[in-house]
Formats: structure tokens, C-alpha cells, sequence
């Protein structure tokens, strides 16, 4: 009786996906792939990937059938685009918003990163107003405090012009100024290490067939599930004292009376001259539940925290792999300083030539909700049927030689300078990142001191690229440095 369920079970999902991939292959005709299975589709392309080998097997991929294909997994339908024509429709689309982070939604729930697409625009308005240009300068002085901090910990390993791995330093003082801009305080050493675990949970997660999906990880991982719960409900019990201490402290700083009960004088949350991530979302129009408020705190720290941290972690390897970039970075703050200009053209562009080269978010995706039209100069006119799954590779992306020229896999960061080129680091379109010009004001005014006050040695292996969740380097972001000597 079981095995005869199961085979009916087995034959009713091989008929539905078998008539789902039907409907699905009139539209995409002209587009090749991998070998379907009947009931699995081509999900041996899907198990074989790992945070080691995803960047071998994507090249590998790409050159076996090309810069747009399709692959089933199931009933699903992936579109993986390393195509810089096809990806910029789809980015710079209105319609086709949803990212489909299913992966997150335990964590981030209704956030920024994961809601629906008639909740952007709202919430994409709260989050650019970090980069107000009044609110920008003062946020500068907050980095500028941070960025001290980090030279005065590098100091020892300067002098001793050890080779480290500068990711913990870094990603620590990420983390201490997002929890800074997200909350408007520093929260617990708990708290940032509950934090540190989970962000680390979820990026051991990723691309593990045990774990990626929900229901597999359901099953098969019920000790880490139950430490993930635990690691979400610490955060949020703290965020929620955070948010209720912010609200008190708007309401009220005195002692108050109601009905003859004394309520004791209300602490003030530690006064910032900047607005935070938390005091935007309580004066915003958008009428958020708490659980909404919770989902935005977390998604602002982890993404800026992860994303930076690796952004930040491949600039400084790169700028030291890279004397004459070094030097002409080091001329040009110098310059600055002695003119007190504001502005740092070279160095930005040095790190808009890290963001093509090392895209911290490696993968953009979209799930569609409704057919996708689009014109292409090669695959010609068609369309991408509702509920494919795209996967737009950055990191393929931004080294095409059709867009970036024949040294597209060069560091030349005067690309950024001469005819600026395109980049897609931070999205394009309706859903391009609301923080694009607080993130790099936060990436250059931590590396200009650091520059200043130490020489980058070009030492220890190359980068090895890793995916997970956030590009990474599977032999550390290693580095060495030494005190420069101070001129007159």
C-alpha cells in the first residue's frame, strides 16, 4: 500500500512538472541548457555547486551554454544571466521586483530585502534618507571615530609587519558602526556576538543541499535549526528594548504620574547628532508593525555589515597587490589634506574598481510574478515565463570584455575616471540599494586614514574566491603592513 501511494505520488509529479516545463519550453525555445531528468530536471548542476567551487563551475558553465540558459530543478525554473543586455532589462524593470530570499525570511521577514513590491518605494525612501547630505556629515564624523579605532588596532601588527588575515578586525568595525547607524546605540557584547553567529549560520547555509532549502533543513538539520531560532529570538529581544526605550524617550524624559503611580524618570537613550536607521522608521509615514521594525533593523545591520565588511577586505588586498594605484591614492590624500578638499575622485574610483571586480552581493535575483517581455540584440525577441527564478552573476557580469574592453580582468581603476563604465554593484533601477552613497562614503572614509598612517605590503597568496551569501576568500583576505614614515 505505501509503495503503491508513493508511485502515484512519483507519476502526479512527473505529470506536473512534465506539463509545467511544456508551457515553460514555448517560451524559452531558444535558449540552451543542461540534460532535464524527467521528475528531478537537471538538479545534478545544482548539488555538485559549493562556496569553493562555484566560481570554477560557473565559468565552466557559462562556456558550455552561454551567458543566458535555463536549468529545472523539479517543477522549479532557473535562469542563470551572466548577460549585461538581457540583466540590465530585467534591473531596470517596474514591474519585476520580487527577489524571491527565501533563505533570509526566518531573520529578515518583511524587510527591505524580502517584501513585496507595492512596499518598496516607501520603504527605499526611509532608507535613502541616511544618505541626506546633512545627515551624511554627520554620520562622517561617527566613521571617522571608527576608522581611528581600527588604525589603533592594526598598530601592533604594523609593527611587526605580520602576515594576518584583516577580515575580523574589519568586519568587527563594520559591525560596531552598522549597529550604530541602524539602532542610534551600540548594542550588548550578547547581542553583537548573537549576531556574528547567526550571520555566520546563514552563510554556512548557503549552497548546502542539506540546508539552502527550507524543508531539507528542516529535516535533516533540526540541532542548527533550533540554535537559529534561538540566535533570532536573543537579537530580537534586544531590538525590541531598543525600540521601546526609543519610544519612551520620545514620549517622555521626566518623572510621570498616572493615577497616583509614579513611573521612575525614563532613561535617555544616548544622545546621537545623527538619525538613525530606528528614529527614521518611528517619524516615517509608513505605518510599520513591530515585527516590520525588527525585520528593517536586522536587514540594514547584516547587509551593510556583510557587504562591507567584504567590500572594505578585497579594496585594501587589491590597493596593496597594487603599488602605483597606492601611491597615486596616497599623492592624492596628502593633496586633500593640505587643501582640506572634500573630495577624493581617485580613490573613489578605486573603490567602484574593487565593487566591479569583487562584487560583494555576487548573485541579484528576481522571481517573476508575471511573463517578462525583452529584446536582445542576439537571442532576438521573446519572453521568460511567470515564476522562473533568475540569477543575475555580477561577478561574471562585470568582467565581460564586451562592456569593460579587453582588460576587463584588470584593477585599473581609471576606468571610473576617464568615461566612467558601468556598475552594477548596487543594483540598477527601481530596486537599485538606497545607501549607495552612505556605503561608499563609509568604505573611503575608513581607508583613507588607514592609507595614511600605514604602508599595504604586497604580501601572502591572491584571493581565492568563495561564495557565501557575500563574496568571500576561502584563504582569507591576508595582508601585511607597516607604519609610514612620517615627512615634514
Amino acid at each position: 500500500m505505501i509503495l503503491a501511494s508513493i508511485f502515484v505520488c512519483f507519476c502526479l509529479v512527473s505529470a506536473f512538472n512534465y506539463l509545467r516545463q511544456r508551457r515553460q519550453r514555448g517560451f524559452i525555445k531558444n535558449l540552451g541548457g543542461p540534460f532535464t531528468w524527467p521528475l528531478m530536471g537537471a538538479m545534478h548542476k545544482i548539488v555538485l555547486l559549493s562556496p569553493k567551487n562555484f566560481f570554477e563551475r560557473s565559468s565552466v558553465y557559462l562556456a558550455k551554454y552561454g551567458a543566458v540558459s535555463r536549468i529545472w530543478v523539479f517543477h522549479r525554473l532557473f535562469i542563470p544571466v551572466a548577460d549585461l543586455e538581457l540583466a540590465k532589462q530585467l534591473l531596470q524593470s517596474e514591474t519585476h521586483l520580487e527577489t524571491g530570499h527565501e533563505l533570509m525570511s526566518d531573520w529578515l521577514g518583511d524587510s527591505l530585502l524580502t517584501c513585496q513590491s507595492q512596499h518598496w518605494p516607501p520603504r527605499h525612501q526611509i532608507l535613502a534618507s541616511l544618505s541626506r547630505p546633512d545627515n551624511l556629515l554627520q554620520l562622517s564624523q561617527l566613521f571617522q571615530q571608527q576608522a581611528e579605532q581600527l588604525c589603533q588596532q592594526l598598530a601592533a601588527r604594523a609593527e611587526a609587519r605580520q602576515l594576518f588575515d584583516v577580515w575580523q578586525l574589519v568586519s568587527d568595525n563594520v559591525l560596531d558602526l552598522m549597529l550604530c547607524i541602524s539602532c542610534g546605540m551600540q548594542p550588548s557584547e550578547h547581542y553583537k556576538q548573537a549576531f556574528k553567529e547567526l550571520t555566520e549560520l546563514y552563510r554556512k547555509r548557503f549552497l548546502s543541499v542539506r540546508s539552502a532549502n527550507r524543508l531539507t533543513f528542516w529535516v535533516c538539520s533540526p540541532l542548527t535549526r533550533r540554535r537559529q531560532q534561538r540566535l533570532i529570538r536573543r537579537i530580537n529581544e534586544e531590538n525590541k528594548q531598543m525600540l521601546e526605550q526609543r519610544r519612551q524617550h520620545k514620549l517622555s524624559s521626566n518623572q510621570i504620574k498616572i493615577e497616583g503611580i509614579t513611573i521612575d524618570r525614563i532613561e535617555p537613550v544616548p544622545r546621537v547628532k545623527y538619525q538613525s536607521l530606528l528614529e527614521l522608521l518611528l517619524t516615517s509615514e509608513a505605518s510599520l508593525t513591530d515585527a516590520q521594525l525588527l525585520a528593517e533593523l536586522n536587514c540594514c545591520s547584516f547587509l551593510g555589515y556583510l557587504l562591507c565588511s567584504s567590500a572594505l577586505c578585497s579594496a585594501l588586498v587589491l590597493i596593496a597587490r597594487h603599488p602605483a594605484v597606492q601611491q597615486r591614492c596616497l599623492d592624492e590624500l596628502r593633496e586633500a589634506k593640505d587643501s582640506k578638499e572634500e573630495r577624493l575622485p581617485y580613490l573613489e574610483a578605486v573603490l567602484k574598481e574593487t565593487l566591479r571586480l569583487q562584487p560583494p552581493q555576487v548573485i541579484v535575483n528576481r522571481e517573476l510574478s508575471q511573463d517578462f517581455e525583452y529584446t536582445h540584440s542576439q537571442l532576438g525577441a521573446g519572453s521568460l515565463p511567470a515564476g522562473t527564478e533568475i540569477y543575475m552573476n555580477l561577478y561574471e557580469l562585470q568582467r565581460a570584455e564586451q562592456a569593460y574592453g579587453t582588460k576587463a580582468q584588470h584593477f585599473q581603476p581609471e576606468r571610473f575616471l576617464e568615461q566612467p563604465v558601468e556598475l552594477l554593484s548596487f543594483g540598477l533601477g527601481p530596486r537599485s540599494c538606497p545607501a549607495q552613497q552612505m556605503s561608499l562614503s563609509l568604505l573611503q572614509q575608513l581607508v583613507a586614514p588607514l592609507l595614511l598612517q600605514y604602508e599595504l605590503l604586497p604580501y601572502g597568496d591572491a584571493l581565492r574566491p568563495q561564495l557565501c551569501l557575500a563574496l568571500g576568500s576561502s584563504n582569507g583576505f591576508q595582508l601585511a603592513l607597516q607604519p609610514r614614515k612620517k615627512i615634514d
